[in-house]
């Protein structure tokens, strides 16, 4: 008799099962683990989109597709990520994957969500309606040469800091393709790795900027966030003598892209578009639209600044 493949939400139960199947099918690295158990304690966090596949009462296979809201042509988007996705490597080979992604694209599509987004093969996964190149990483190069006098106070992330925060991603961000909405909780803001440093810098008790620096990539912000183009010269000059101080560094780097509201207090922003990043849609979106005028050269491609669930390297 045919054993049947069954594909349900995961549940609490399941947690251990879903680690241990995650690592083996990664190499036994542990990253994919951490970051499904982060991402589960995201408010947003849907265990409906958690999927397993299971045959004979044994997990073979899991999906994650976690829910986001994303910015884009100016609206703002219900979407999903899908990231991870796992299957025993005993099972490999067999269509499970496909099966996982197909049925998590259904669930998603029935709860609303438009659009389904992740960073992966560019072989693999246009077959289920995926389109490479739908957004990308920016940089923005800033010389510390000609930076203001004038440094603002900083401190570590509070709880009470988030609203502010939030309006900070707003200022910055709101105009930017595929930017992702971020939580409104205190640890939503703070980095898992104890080498990623976050930071909130103040004017007058007033929450002006927020970055994340690695310790091992001083000079290469993961996150710079500006309340304006005025103020933004100022957290670079705070970052380089206050975090950094170390006067043999002559140039930052910037996650800022061109639609970033900050880059205009720099210039020369640029954003460039990946294969491996894609989307698909699953409804009604803007996204065909949006992805005509980044093909046809009228629009950059878009930059999510993705969670902190993703920043274990």
């Amino acid at each position: 008799m045919k054993t049947k493949l069954i594909i349900r939400p995961e549940c609490i139960a399941d947690y251990a099962t879903i680690g241990d199947l995650q690592a083996r099918a990664f190499g036994n690295r542990v990253a994919e683990p951490l970051v499904v158990a982060l991402l589960r304690r995201r408010r947003s966090f849907d265990p409906e989109l958690s999927l397993v596949a299971e045959i004979d009462g044994r997990i073979i296979g899991h999906v994650l597709f976690s829910p986001h809201q994303i910015r884009l042509l100016d609206q703002t988007v219900p979407a999903v990520n899908l990231a991870p996705i796992a299957v025993d490597p005993a099972f490999q080979g067999q269509g499970i994957g496909s099966r996982l992604i197909a049925e998590g694209h259904a669930v998603a599509a029935a709860r609303g969500y438009t659009i389904s987004f992740l960073l992966g093969h560019p072989t693999y996964y246009p077959r289920f309606g995926y389109r490479t190149r739908a957004y990308g990483s920016a940089q923005l190069a800033v010389s510390i040469d000609a930076l203001p006098d004038d440094l603002l106070e900083i401190h570590d992330p509070t709880n009470g800091d988030v609203p502010a925060l939030y309006e900070l991603w707003r200022r910055e961000e709101g105009s930017v393709d595929m930017a992702l909405e971020p939580g409104l909780d205190l640890l939503d803001w703070l980095s898992p790795h104890p080498a990623i440093r976050a930071t909130v810098y103040t004017r007058d008790s007033e929450v002006v900027g927020y970055t994340r620096i690695h310790s091992g990539e001083l000079t290469v912000p993961r996150v710079f966030l500006a309340r304006d183009r005025w103020i933004a010269p100022a957290i670079v000059a705070t970052m380089v003598r206050k975090l950094v101080t170390d006067a043999r560094r002559t140039q930052y780097i910037l996650p800022l892209h061109p639609f970033s509201t900050s880059a205009k207090a720099f210039g020369g922003a640029c954003c460039t578009a990946s294969n491996a990043a894609m989307a698909c849609p699953l409804g009604p979106s803007p996204l065909n639209d949006y992805l005509a005028q980044v093909r046809d050269g009228h629009r950059p491609p878009g930059r999510p600044t993705w969670p902190v669930a993703f920043e274990l390297d």
